[in-house]
């Protein structure tokens, strides 16, 4: 018997051997999944949460970007600073709607003003008072302005709001007189007229004053509210006139107790005749290089000048003929020289006597380029060049290169030139203002060291072999 149940207990099988029932399995798997939803709903609120922080920092920095443009208006514009901000860029609409990181934020912008009643004379409140200004004030100029810029967005169905507000500070102190209005604020005269008017409408004020940036023009009116400020111009031609060109008169209106608001300006552009013939215009043939042509002009007076031409008589010395041809610059180097060039160089002018025409070139009335009146100048056949200087040195005076060297005996110069690093005509320096200058600093000679010649110029433009080099080397 007991042999017998050893054997049926070996027969058994083992629990090893067996699997898991489908309710295992499904109680796993719902168990995976739920640590699965867990965890992407985790990372879903995570994202959600870096959204939402992404949008809020677009927020603040557009909010900043807004206060930092508020700043830069000009003091009488915050009342509209929305067309104001709109017209530098920012947004546009209605409502005012500005896109940053794909956002869309909603901007409305309020302006109130403060005033002090301290300041006196009156009890009219100003315009569009903040809630909390004082009762008693004045109509002579408010404090300061507080404008607020309020955002709006959507942010998962849910619209967030933040605000932003900052004070800017009347520059004229709350104390005098504003300006108003200006009219025209800008204007392009092209009538050959003796005078400019601008009219500045103004708080109570007893005066304006009132001047141009030519250098000269000012004038001071005695009135009330209205002031024409009346600019003397002079007639094109009449020798006093002020030439073409870009201006700008700034005028500030001042009270009784001689207080002044404000200042304010207004654009008037002249462009009344083509441009004067440049002043100035000499050269000659410089035969230290083979045998060329150089000249060199005066800049011209008008603010309004694009450029320079210079023209090549050809071989008939005749002006406005079918040979004529522009040198200067090269045709193929474009149409005009810069307004800031008053040098020219024809590489390849025939031997002897040549003629050459000079002009300025500007704009019309209708944007179209005119050329003004031509300055002519004969250039006489190459004549024998002038002695080298003498005993050229070099010294360092405070940290910067001096050259200094002897005239050449019995020579007229007008000028010496000045190379740098080498003798071509790309390595021209500088040169000096007169013949009897023979002492030279570079102002700006960097790091390293640098090698110096000098040339002799005549008055007819002609050069001197190089005398040097003298190398300086930075202490």
């Amino acid at each position: 018997m007991v042999g017998a149940a050893s054997s049926r207990t070996a027969a058994r099988p083992g629990r090893g051997e067996g699997g898991f029932t489908i309710i295992e399995v499904m109680v796993a798997s719902l168990l995976l999944l739920v640590g699965i939803l867990a965890v992407l709903e985790t990372y879903n609120g995570a994202l959600r949460t870096t959204t939402t922080s992404n949008a809020r920092v677009a927020a603040t920095n557009l909010a900043r970007e807004l206060v930092e443009t508020a700043r830069e208006i000009d003091y009488s514009g915050l009342q509209s600073v929305t067309a104001q901000a709109q017209a530098r860029g920012l947004g546009s609409g209605t409502p005012w709607t500005i896109e940053r990181r794909g956002i869309a934020y909603r901007v409305t912008a309020t302006t109130c003003v403060f005033d002090s009643p301290t300041d006196g004379y009156a009890t009219t409140a100003p315009a569009t008072p903040c809630q909390t200004n004082a009762a008693g004030v004045d109509t002579n100029g408010d404090d300061f302005r507080r404008v607020t810029f309020d955002l709006r967005w959507d942010d998962a169905g849910r619209e967030r709001l933040m605000s932003q507000t900052t004070l800017v500070v009347n520059p004229a102190g709350g104390l005098g007189p504003r300006i108003l209005s200006i009219s025209p604020l800008t204007q392009t005269i092209t009538a050959n007229v003796a005078s400019v008017g601008v009219v500045w409408t103004t708080t109570d004020a007893q005066s304006l004053r009132w001047e141009v940036d030519d250098g000269s023009s000012k004038g001071a009116i005695s009135g009330t509210t209205s002031f024409t400020a009346t600019w003397n111009i002079g007639t094109s031609g009449s020798g006093t006139e002020v030439f073409d060109g870009s201006y700008t008169m700034t005028a500030r209106s001042f009270d009784e107790r001689d207080v002044p608001g404000e200042s304010r300006r207004a654009d008037i552009v002249l462009n009344r005749r083509a441009p004067y013939a440049p002043t100035g215009f000499v050269g000659g043939h410089n035969t230290r290089l083979g045998d060329w042509v150089e000249l060199e002009w005066s800049p011209n007076r008008e603010r309004d000048i694009l450029g320079y031409r210079v023209l090549w008589a050809g071989p008939d010395d005749a002006l406005a003929t079918a040979d004529d041809e522009q040198v200067c610059p090269a045709p193929a180097s474009g149409s005009l020289l810069s307004p800031t060039t008053t040098s020219c160089a024809d590489f390849a002018a025939a031997s002897g006597a040549q003629v050459y025409s000079l002009m300025a070139i500007d704009r019309d009335a209708g944007n179209g380029l005119r050329v003004g009146d031509a300055r002519t100048r004969t250039v006489s056949a190459a004549g024998s060049p002038p002695r080298s200087p003498l005993v050229l040195a070099v010294a360092n005076v405070g940290g910067l290169p001096r050259l200094t060297w002897t005239a050449p005996l019995l020579e007229d110069v007008a000028f010496y030139r000045i190379y740098r690093d080498g003798t071509s005509y790309a390595h021209r320096y500088d040169r000096t203002s007169g013949g009897l200058i023979t002492t030279y600093t570079d102002t700006d000679p960097g790091i390293g060291s640098h090698s110096y010649w000098v040339t002799s110029v005549d008055s007819d433009y002609n050069e001197s072999d190089p005398v040097g080099p003298v190398a300086w080397l930075l202490p």
